[in-house]
């Protein structure tokens, strides 16, 4: 299922963090000491990997921007490119200073929004998701990290249902920054996908139609439009294959100063809007 080098790393993961076993202890061979119950246990782990299982499902968490963040598979895994996209926005709002507003459309786990709030003094965090289970993993690994309101806040809502989250946030100032990893990958890519991930993540938080990959930008631009402050930035992760289809989005809706990044494996996959 994984070729060796990522066998071996996964092997090291389980028992470095489970059984506290060093490199040394498993060149040793330290592993045959472990308890005839600590032994069941490993054999059920190596049935649940051989099976697919993702190791951060099997350990409970997963490491993003030096924190450890629940998951569950009601939230995407956090992934190295999206901790690309979090330092970027660190890089560019620690240049500018003061107080920061940052709304995270569609937040699943909290990595992004939590990260953020965590670097960033002052700062407030508004943080929304269309799945009541997602934002129950997000507000736990809030607590974890000791960020609690007013710092963040986290909403129940949909935002491909514009105007609804629109005229709930109406209320607040103006976000300086809106930020999204929202899906992006169409179905016709399934094939490109990992098996586990496939299984063991939710399709809802992957996946858009075909006929319309490019929806929650299109969603992500009219929100900005309404709720963004006149010279606040949006950052958002995207489809390698389309990201020039989605600055063009993002131009025609007003944008007209867009930068797109690669990420650390030479795809375009981060995307800065503003106007």
């Amino acid at each position: 299922m994984y070729g060796c080098g990522e066998a071996k790393a996964l092997a090291r993961m389980v028992l470095e963090e489970r059984y506290h076993l060093t490199m040394t202890d498993i060149l040793l061979g330290r592993e045959a000491q472990l308890t005839p119950p600590q032994q069941a246990q490993l054999r059920d782990i190596v049935a649940r990997l051989s099976a697919g299982e993702p190791v951060q499902h099997i350990l409970g968490y997963a490491d993003f921007c030096g924190h450890r963040f629940r998951v569950t598979p009601d939230v995407l895994i956090p992934r190295p490119e999206t901790e690309e996209l979090v330092q970027w926005i660190l890089t560019v709002e620690r240049g500018i200073g003061g107080e920061v507003a940052i709304l995270d459309l569609g937040t699943g786990s909290g990595c992004i929004a939590l990260s953020l709030a965590h670097a960033l003094p002052d700062t407030t965090v508004t943080a929304i998701d269309s799945s009541p289970a997602a934002l129950t993993i997000a507000r736990r690994n809030a607590v974890d990290l000791g960020l609690l309101p007013p710092s963040v806040t986290f909403l129940h809502a949909d935002m491909l249902n514009t105007q609804d989250l629109v005229a709930q946030l109406s209320t607040q100032p103006p976000f300086d920054v809106i930020v999204s990893n929202p899906p992006y990958v169409r179905h016709s890519e399934a094939t490109t996908i990992h098996d586990n991930v496939l299984r063991h993540e939710p399709s809802s938080a992957l996946f858009v139609p075909d006929s319309d990959p490019l929806i929650f930008y299109r969603a992500i631009a009219t929100i900005a439009n309404a709720l963004l402050q006149p010279h606040g930035a949006i950052f958002v992760e995207l489809n390698s294959a389309l990201a020039q289809d989605t600055q063009a989005l993002f131009r025609t809706a007003g944008f007209r100063n867009t930068q797109l990044r690669r990420d650390q494996f030479g795809q375009w996959r981060m995307l800065r809007a503003s106007r």
